[in-house]
Order: C-alpha cells, then structure tokens, then sequence
C-alpha cells in the first residue's frame, strides 16, 4: 500500500522521500547527471589493445577521477578473462560523456566492438574508494531495461521494493535508475552489488520486489570488479 505522505516509497534519509509524482520527475531532471558507460571488448583484438595502452589507460582514468563514481573491467563469471568494462562518470550532458569516451586511449585503439551510454542517477553517494569491500566477496553488475507498463507496475511494488532496499542496503555498492536523456524518465534500473558467489546475487535478484513484479523485461547479469586506476 502506498503512504499517501511518502508516495515514492524512499527510504527516510533519501532525498526522494515525500515528494510526489511530479516533485520526483523535477528532481530527476534537476539533478546533476550521471552516465552509465559499458563497454564491449572486441573478441579479436581487444585483449591486445588492452595489454598494448594499458599505462594510457589508466593514466586516462586517474586523469579524471574526480567525474568518476565507479569504473572497472566486466569479467566472464569465473573470474579469469576480461571482456569488457563500466564507468559510472559525472558529465552535464550526452555530448560531453561521448567526447569523454571517444578521447579513451582503449578506444582510440579499436578494443571495444561496442559501447553504449544512458543517463543515469545515483542513488547513492558513496564512491570507488569509499566502499566498505567484503575481502574474498565477488561483485556484480545488474542492468534491468523497462518492459511495458513499467510505471504502473512500478508504482504499484514501491513499497515492496523499498522494503526490500532497506533489509539488503549493505549489499549494494552502487544502485540507482537508467533514465532518458532529459531526465525526465525512467527507463530501468542499475545496479552494482556484492556477494559471496553468483548463485547468492541470484538469490538477491530473484527476491526484488521490482523483478518478480515483472516491471523489467530485460535483465543483464555481468561479473565486475574495481578498477586499477581509481583503487
């Protein structure tokens, strides 16, 4: 049932806390943007471009961390071969995350048969280097796109959802939604969590609220890590 006082759902503390439907759509759109980056590896090249700009690579990387929340290499479920990478980066707008990432020594070099940017927002406002790590815990990174009638079915498990935040919240270490360009949208969610082993952050996924709800229609499970260059 939705609190008529609280109709987002958020958790106390949250900034989203109170505020109605179109309270929550201007703080979306005044907020300042952040951009979910994921990187593809090119199967044929990429591990030698890799080894090749690695020391550009991260000196790119630590050359802008300050605009960096989070940005690390995506990895095949055991843990032993790179296939690609994410960075969560603070930009004003589409324009200024695609300038950033065509100037990326990696993809100057041809390492990526694909990447894909969309606007997201933080939920969260630890960083990196902030995080509490769980020594010997495996990190995973969940992207959820929207299906039909998401909104409804969002709005209808909000407080499920919330509650469910609240009882795994130290398992998080970076969540938040996908939105349109504008901000004026939701268009899925992201998140990165922190678990033993993969069967654990299935069992995770599977208890959300906002999946068994059916909000979702696609839903992408990737093994990641920290990054060298941001720590």
């Amino acid at each position: 049932m939705i609190d008529p006082k609280n109709p987002s759902g958020a958790l106390i503390g949250d900034p989203r806390y109170g505020l109605n439907e179109e309270e929550l759509k201007q703080y979306y759109m005044k907020k300042s943007p952040c951009w979910y980056i994921h990187f593809e590896l090119d199967l044929i090249r990429g591990q030698a471009v890799r080894s090749e700009f690695k020391e550009e690579h991260l000196s790119y990387l630590q050359k802008h961390a300050d605009q960096i929340r989070f940005s690390g290499p995506l990895l095949n479920m055991d843990g032993d071969e790179v296939t690609g990478g994410i960075t969560l980066l603070d930009a004003p707008d589409r324009d200024n995350v695609t300038s950033w990432v065509e100037n990326e020594p990696y993809y100057l070099a041809g390492a990526f048969s694909q990447t894909e940017i969309v606007r997201w927002s933080s939920s969260m406002e630890i960083r990196q280097l902030e995080y509490p790590r769980t020594t010997g815990w495996q990190q995973f990174c969940i992207t959820a796109l929207d299906g039909p009638e998401a909104d409804q079915k969002r709005n209808a498990f909000s407080s499920e959802h919330h509650k469910y935040q609240a009882e795994v919240m130290d398992r998080y270490v970076a969540r938040g939604p996908l939105q349109t360009d504008d901000g004026s949208g939701i268009i899925g969610s992201l998140m990165i969590v922190e678990y033993p082993n993969l069967e654990a952050c299935k069992e995770f996924w599977t208890n959300e609220p906002l999946n068994s709800g059916k909000v979702f229609d696609k839903v992408k499970i990737e093994r990641w890590r920290y990054g060298q260059a941001i720590g």
